[in-house]
């Protein structure tokens, strides 16, 4: 058995997994480190294999995944042009784009190589290699992989000033990150096939380099991520407080489900209830509903804010939202009679339901109550003394 026999048996099944992951959505895209390395190594196997041996197994086989690859980059030139209006709306300098669009350029010449039948391999060759060394050979990847990580004139690591700019927008940012994700395997293939080709032989510190800076662009794309997910408390509660800037509050449907539409478009793998209520109002209702009028207790995973027109909006939510027994907390509610203030009824029901959020406000406030939860993750009810809304942590 060949090396390059012995190569492909060995890496077959890594190979067709990494091609697969090209087409999963943008959140699996964004999330994987190192499922590429079989495929930035089959790049060096087969472009040597191809050319010495075109007819062969093995190099039919490499020629079919590379085809499937294509298959998976297939519009990859208009996810270019995103990637461009993006750093162009984020001021990132990138000379109008112009190294992007020769990478794409190297790889359709290599792919014409790949493809093309064997009295024509040589001449298809011979076409990348000077078309390679004619849009500034790896430049190009290095230029892109300097901008990554920070490594160039301004010193801002790219996905840096995304977060920055996405408002830490997980959807925006794993879109942004699938695409340009993408754009790197292309350049690094063509730069690979393109050195494969030139020095014949295969150049495992070549690989090596390679695989190394792709995974640590992966690892960077994860770390952008994870900041969008786990922080999205703190940047949820400073979209609110941009939207009341610029949009009056109001005690009505309408401006309850705004906010609640808004944190569920950016937000969406997380559960969302919003409650509004005025603060002042008329001086014999809110003297019934005395000063502690509203209080949350069992958790943190909400924030309440207060706008100049003395509107208090109150935002629970979790992401990770568990069944509740409503008829068992119906029964509590009943029984314990709500007694106290409503700082003291939201702590009082927070003992019997642990890992439970629950808020209460006063029977004598309006309150406008919108949320996203599944009806049987989730509770609101007007009891004869108070509103009060649980949910799990």
């Amino acid at each position: 058995m060949s090396r390059v026999e012995e190569w492909v048996l060995e890496n077959k099944d890594k190979i067709e997994k990494g091609v697969e992951i090209m087409s999963q959505g943008c959140e699996i895209l964004a999330a994987t480190v190192g499922q590429f390395h079989p495929i930035l190594e089959a790049v060096f196997v087969a472009s040597a294999e191809l050319l010495s041996n075109p007819e062969g197994k093995e190099a039919k086989y490499l020629a079919e995944q590379f085809e499937r690859v294509n298959q998976k980059l297939e519009g990859i030139q208009d996810e270019i042009e995103k990637i461009a209006l993006e750093l162009q709306r984020t001021s990132l300098n990138k000379q109008n784009f112009d190294r992007e669009a020769q990478m794409i350029s190297q790889y359709e010449k290599f792919q014409e190589f790949v493809t093309a039948k064997p009295k024509f391999k040589e001449k298809k060759k011979e076409k990348f290699l000077s078309h390679f060394e004619n849009t500034d050979r790896d430049v190009n990847l290095d230029g892109l992989y300097n901008a990554i990580t920070g490594e160039n004139t301004s010193g801002d690591a790219m996905l840096d000033t995304i977060l920055v700019t996405e408002q830490r927008s997980r959807r925006a940012v794993e879109e942004f990150c699938a695409r340009l994700k993408k754009l790197f395997v292309v350049g690094i293939i063509a730069v690979m096939g393109y050195t494969a080709l030139k020095e014949g032989t295969v150049g495992e510190d070549m690989v090596k380099k390679w695989q190394e800076r792709m995974e640590d662009v992966e690892k960077r794309m994860k770390v952008a991520v994870d900041e969008c997910v786990n922080n999205f408390p703190a940047q949820a509660k400073t979209d609110v407080e941009h939207m009341l800037v610029e949009r009056q509050s109001h005690v009505d449907p309408e401006f309850t489900k705004f906010l609640l539409d808004a944190l569920a478009k950016k937000y969406d793998w997380v559960s969302w209830s919003v409650r509004v209520f005025n603060h002042g109002g008329i001086f014999f209702w809110n003297w019934l509903a005395g000063k502690r009028y509203h209080g949350s207790g069992g958790g943190i995973n909400y924030f309440d804010l207060l706008t100049k027109n003395k509107i208090r909006i109150v935002v629970s939510f979790t992401a990770d939202p568990k069944p509740l027994n409503k008829v068992q907390i119906k029964d509590q509610i009943e029984n314990e009679r709500l007694k106290g203030d409503m700082i003291s009824v939201a702590e009082s029901l927070c003992k019997s339901l642990p890992n439970c959020l629950v808020h209460a406000v006063s029977r004598y406030k309006r309150v406008e109550e919108a949320n996203n939860f599944d009806p049987e993750c989730y509770y609101y009810a007007v009891h004869k003394r108070a509103h009060i809304c649980i949910h799990s942590e």
